[in-house]
């Protein structure tokens, strides 16, 4: 039941967003639509914010965050990180529930089954995507670090990048990857001289295989950014094919 409310969700948003964009030539059709949805009363996987969800397994395609938003997915639509307030928390703190690796962030690093992901904060990612000042541990980058001490997996969906309409009605793809730990963090200067959170995710046990080139969207954004730059050669990320 819980997965065709899914499918209906999902049918009905890509019906709002392809209208809107129609209507207006663009603008934003993606929260136009999720606001639709919320206005007819359409919510989906209420009260599961951990783990798998039903109609969404390892491998599932979306097609910008707002869907994963109305999905129940992915709920913060404009962050990379989506978590559970404290103030919403069985024992008082928050974890998180979901992330999103979109290779917004310069100083991540990704091999697929494992993977470096840098918090949030302090990333001018409406402009020129560089860190800009140091990271503090509050609002999701706490709830990661209390992801490891409760032992709490994450799902994972990574931005595939901009594809042909034939491929996405919205012209992005996401992929999710299923559900990975949270082992680690560290505190280290990036590549711009600040402060950031690094958080070690690792692909948990007893899933469907890794798809092929799952970290080929943060290599590709690694390779511009140092042509750009300059510093081709100096970064670098393992994609394993």
């Amino acid at each position: 039941e819980e997965a065709a409310q899914v499918a209906k969700a999902r049918a009905l948003y890509r019906e709002h967003f392809v209208r809107v964009r129609e209507a207006t030539g663009g603008g934003r059709a993606d929260l136009a639509a999720m606001s639709a949805l919320g206005q007819m009363g359409i919510a989906c996987c209420v009260g599961r914010d951990l783990g798998q969800l039903p109609g969404m397994p390892p491998g599932t395609e979306f097609y910008n965050k707002a869907e994963m938003q109305v999905c129940g997915m992915h709920r913060k639509w404009l962050s990379g990180i989506d978590y559970v307030p404290a103030t919403q928390s069985s024992d008082g703190e928050s974890i998180a529930r979901a992330i999103v690796s979109s290779g917004g962030y310069e100083d991540d690093e990704d091999d697929g089954d494992e993977l470096w992901y840098t918090g949030s904060g302090g990333n001018d990612l409406l402009s020129s995507r560089r860190q800009t000042e140091g990271q503090k541990l509050e609002k999701g980058n706490l709830a990661l670090a209390n992801n490891i001490k409760r032992g709490v997996p994450v799902r994972l969906l990574r931005f595939v990048g901009e594809v042909a309409e034939e491929r996405s009605y919205t012209r992005r793809l996401y992929i999710y990857d299923g559900l990975y730990d949270v082992t680690d963090y560290k505190y280290e200067v990036g590549a711009r001289q600040h402060g950031v959170f690094k958080f070690r995710l690792v692909r948990s046990e007893g899933q469907p295989p890794l798809r092929k080139n799952a970290s080929a969207r943060l290599h590709q954004r690694l390779v511009e950014l140092a042509h750009r730059d300059g510093t081709a050669g100096e970064r670098h990320c393992v994609d394993r094919a």
